[in-house]
């Protein structure tokens, strides 16, 4: 069986103010024209389908436009859809037996019988395009929350809890002989994740954090959740497809693409990395550290130009990080105006400070602030944060506000 695995598309997803249809879009139309290539057995997507539990009606078409788009490209395509932690549960369920007639089988929520969890429910028997007898299995889960699994587990346990008992249904059924594939969400121990900006929300402390070998039993395991590429290390073949799109700065250099995975009746045969190309890029102006203003104004000069009849829609996205040494009241609107003719889109502007070996000072009593000026006090934050005294110019700003207020009556 030839296998497509994507996960963490994010639809609907909002870049620091610019929406990603076109994003999106791009993306879906390069993956009708990959299985379209590959004419694959069966498609995963391994969760956070959307970016919010509550997604905007243009997203969700997005999704069922390219649901019907795949399976026509594809006859007899299999796809397997998982709901991730951006998901809601009960939302992405919602059409599943609507969609189960178009051989798409989506696991959002868990399923409950009188004895517990029916995990019968996420085993699914899928066989070739053309094919009338099941030659693999797959364990479909969503992504389990603490109220999915018996109470006092961690997460680990719980997933665990789940694939054993998984197993052990499959092992007195007629397909306990095939091959195992599973599809989870979770955050593997051992993935590299960016410790800048987690975008994946993962727990603080690492309380969420599992040891892929639960999915031992799967010669394969369609991981989502977390955003960059990757084989997890550890005996099991358990492995990340990545987001479709870079979900923040820190993740400027991630690949981004699908896995092409094959496997027959002796198990995982091989891997293949299909590499997508997304439709913007992202930009950092300096690209290490910070700069100055004069810095940052001189590259924006490189930026290319606007042209004629261009909409826009493959601007790059533009991160800058200034390196304050003193305020810049108008770098902003100066940045604005050398921007106006740039073919970018500007995202944030990241301020630092020079580190000018500045320690935690005592905080002063009550009556030594009354005591302290407006002006003095002016003067120790200024030095505090950059280092030197406040430059005149800005003194007589302070000054003549200072002067304006103690003169202004109060009404």
């Amino acid at each position: 069986m030839k296998i497509l695995h994507t996960a963490d598309w994010h639809l609907g997803n909002n870049f620091h103010g610019h929406d990603r249809i076109e994003e999106h879009r791009h993306f879906l139309n390069w993956l009708i024209d990959v299985l379209r290539k590959e004419m694959p057995d069966l498609l995963i997507i391994a969760g956070d389908v959307y970016d919010t539990p509550n997604p905007a009606a243009t997203a969700e078409q997005m999704l069922f436009d390219f649901l019907l788009q795949a399976t026509e490209t594809v006859p007899g395509l299999q796809i397997v859809l998982t709901a991730g932690n951006h998901d809601s549960a009960g939302r992405i369920e919602a059409p599943a037996e609507l969609l189960k007639r178009h051989n798409i089988y989506v696991r959002g929520t868990i399923r409950r019988t009188e004895k517990g969890p029916d995990f019968d429910y996420y085993l699914l028997p899928l066989s070739r395009r053309n094919g009338h007898e099941a030659e693999v299995v797959c364990i479909a889960l969503p992504y389990l929350r603490s109220c999915d699994y018996p109470p006092g587990m961690s997460t680990e346990e719980g997933i665990r809890f789940y694939y054993e008992n998984c197993m052990r249904r499959l092992r007195k059924s007629p397909f306990k002989a095939l091959p195992v594939i599973s599809v989870a969400h979770f955050y593997a121990a051992g993935a590299a994740v960016c410790q800048s900006e987690h975008s994946e929300r993962l727990v603080v402390g690492g309380q969420d954090c599992v040891d892929a070998e639960v999915t031992a039993c799967a010669c394969y395991t369609a991981l989502g959740h977390i955003h960059k590429a990757q084989r997890v290390a550890g005996k099991a073949e358990a492995h990340y497809a990545g987001s479709v799109l870079p979900m923040s700065f820190a993740e400027k250099h991630y690949e981004h693409g699908v896995q092409c995975v094959e496997i027959d009746a002796n198990g995982l045969q091989s891997i293949e990395r299909i590499p997508y190309q997304p439709l913007r890029s992202l930009l950092t102006i300096p690209e290490h550290g910070a700069a100055t203003p004069a810095q940052v104004l001189k590259a924006i000069e490189s930026l290319p130009q606007r042209r004629k009849n261009d909409d826009g829609t493959q601007w790059p996205y533009l991160e800058i990080r200034v390196l304050e040494e003193q305020p810049e009241p108008s770098f902003v609107n100066d940045v604005n105006n050398a921007l106006a003719e740039r073919a970018v889109r500007l995202c944030r502007i990241v301020r630092e400070l020079p580190d000018n070996g500045r320690h935690t000072e005592e905080h002063p009593s009550v009556q030594q602030l009354h005591a302290i000026s407006p002006r003095e006090m002016a003067d120790r934050v200024f030095q505090r944060l950059y280092g030197t005294p406040m430059p005149e110019p800005l003194a007589q700003r302070f000054q003549k506000a200072e002067t304006e207020a103690v003169e202004t009556p109060e009404e």
